[in-house]
């Protein structure tokens, strides 16, 4: 499930015609989650207050079971979205992971 959850928020960043996004995405295709992350890691230097990048990086850190990390990034992604379902997703996964420390 997560592996769906990851391609569908890559192919909601794809437009963005950012080469980190199309290269994140290519590794995550492949089921490289360490590569995915290094590339939406550039990608979010390039724009570091775009949500949908941390809400992606978010949940790559829970595919590798970095709780810390996913939190971090769930913050931002709440502190930056303006989508209601967005801040809600991260809402729940923030209470999520907070639960389990």
């Amino acid at each position: 499930m997560r592996s769906f959850t990851l391609l569908f928020c890559i192919s909601l960043l794809s437009p963005m015609n950012s080469n980190a996004v199309s290269k994140a995405s290519a590794a995550l295709k492949a089921g490289l989650f360490k590569e995915a992350l290094e590339h939406i890691s550039i990608a979010q230097k390039e724009d570091p207050k775009n949500a949908d990048i941390y809400r992606m990086k978010a949940l790559l850190h829970e595919s590798l079971d970095q709780p810390r990390k996913a939190l971090k990034c769930w913050e931002a992604c709440l502190e930056y979205s303006r989508d209601k379902n967005i801040r809600n997703e991260a809402k729940v996964h923030i209470q999520s992971l907070t639960a389990e420390e």
